[in-house]
């Protein structure tokens, strides 16, 4: 049995990279990352973490470090940024991104 209906072709990608959290030890990241979701939670925001870890190669010479993407849905970016302003984090700890995110797997497939 074979259900389409117009939701099958329809894309869905309209995901917001909202922010990068770069560091050296994954308990600098995670001390930053609980409060973001934390946050994020108490304000009722929906959000996926994309965790980007280099080779083994890249860490050695180039000292390429984890980086984690906390991703938003576009509709939600207003309350989001509401949350950031209010958790008042340094410079340091976050990169604010914005851009689309680049996740090819958001969509539904036949």
């Amino acid at each position: 049995m074979n259900i389409d209906n117009m939701m099958t072709r329809v894309k869905v990608n309209n995901e917001i990279d909202l922010c990068e959290l770069v560091g050296g030890k994954k308990k600098n990241i995670d001390v930053t990352r609980h409060k973001i979701e934390a946050a994020l939670q108490y304000a009722r925001v929906s959000y996926f973490l994309r965790w980007q870890e280099p080779g083994f190669f890249s860490r050695l010479f180039k000292g390429e470090k984890t980086r984690l993407v906390f991703c938003i849905n576009s509709a939600q970016l207003e309350d989001a940024m509401k949350v950031f302003d209010e958790l008042q984090l340094a410079e340091d700890e976050v990169r604010f991104l914005g851009g689309k995110s680049k996740n090819k797997y958001m969509y539904a497939e036949q």
